[in-house]
């Protein structure tokens, strides 16, 4: 009992605390403070972007400027930060020696430090996503004409590069790339989202056409140079040896994205020289299990096309 007027009087304060309403002035001097912290905030973040772009251009220079730079985020990220000793550094740069001083290996590094100083430029200027998709085509072109040296980093150029350590180093995070691929090796996403769209009307058509050509290479080069996890380097000569996912790629997949490519170039106005191919490709895999849905959606089209729109403004709504 004798904790009773203890307890009153905490009640009676905490009743005291919920009896204080926000004044006008109080509500503005709040948002000014938000809106200071959040300036500062911005500015920060600005500051540090801005370092990045900075550091990764210099990077980009050659592979010993990309390798130096690695080094100097490993040890910020995962020492310094860490607050590990500094021989745990020099421990870890030793046993991986051999893995630092493979050409493949800093090869691959700059690939992705490339393609995560191209996610933050369009994070920084979304309106500029359609003037990069040159150089998201020559990042990957680049990449691709090196294939079979890089077949080791598949695991290296697979990652997002939001988890790379140069993005935990200078804290960059996906939130502002969701639709831009995260890594280099997502041919099919890259040129769905970032290199076709600008090239899909009647005026661009052959360059619509060389894009998807180009986008065939590269998803049948992925498949047999970049897919699975072998890491260890190959020899200067070898036979091809043909995957179960190398043949199901040519069996399924490639068969697929040639008839995509042509309804995409029908679709975008060269709809006679589509439609012939079209017709050919369905003549050439009938026992292909897509065959039926080909010619059911190549019905669809020249059902729709005959439709045009003088013909529609000649028919009464009547009729």
């Amino acid at each position: 009992m004798k904790h009773i007027p203890l307890i009153l009087s905490l009640w009676a304060c905490v009743g005291t605390l919920l009896a204080d309403p926000l004044t006008q002035a109080d509500r503005e001097e709040l948002r000014e403070r938000l809106k200071a912290i959040q300036e500062g905030a911005e500015a920060h973040q600005e500051k540090r972007f801005a370092s990045a772009v900075e550091d990764f251009r210099s990077a980009l220079q050659n592979e010993d400027a990309a390798m130096a730079l690695y080094l100097k985020c490993v040890e910020q990220a995962d020492f310094i930060d860490q607050q590990k000793k500094n021989q745990d550094f020099r421990d870890w740069k030793r046993d991986n020696e051999g893995r630092l001083k493979n050409p493949a290996f800093r090869q691959a590094l700059r690939f992705q430090l490339n393609w995560l100083a191209l996610s933050m430029r369009v994070a920084a200027r979304p309106e500029d996503r359609v003037k990069l998709a040159p150089e998201a085509q020559e990042a990957l072109r680049a990449i691709f004409a090196n294939a079979k040296n890089l077949s080791g980093q598949t695991a290296l150029l697979s990652r997002s590069v939001f988890e790379s350590v140069f993005a935990r180093t200078y804290h960059i995070s996906d939130s502002k790339h969701k639709s831009w691929p995260s890594s280099p090796l997502q041919v099919a996403e890259i040129f769905d989202q970032v290199i076709m769209p600008p090239l899909r009307k009647p005026d661009a058509l052959a360059a619509l056409n060389d894009a998807w050509d180009l986008r065939i290479q590269m998803e049948s080069a992925r498949i047999e140079e970049f897919s699975g996890n072998n890491d260890e380097p190959k020899g200067l000569t070898r036979r091809e040896t043909i995957t179960p996912e190398m043949a199901s790629f040519r069996e399924e997949a490639l068969p697929q994205l040639q008839w995509r490519k042509q309804v995409d170039l029908f679709q975008c106005g060269g709809q006679r020289a589509a439609a012939l191919r079209m017709l050919s490709h369905i003549n050439d895999h009938l026992t292909n299990p897509k065959a039926s849905t080909w010619i059911e959606e190549f019905q669809n089209l020249v059902n729709a096309e005959a439709k045009t729109p003088e013909t529609s403004a000649n028919t009464s709504p009547s009729e």
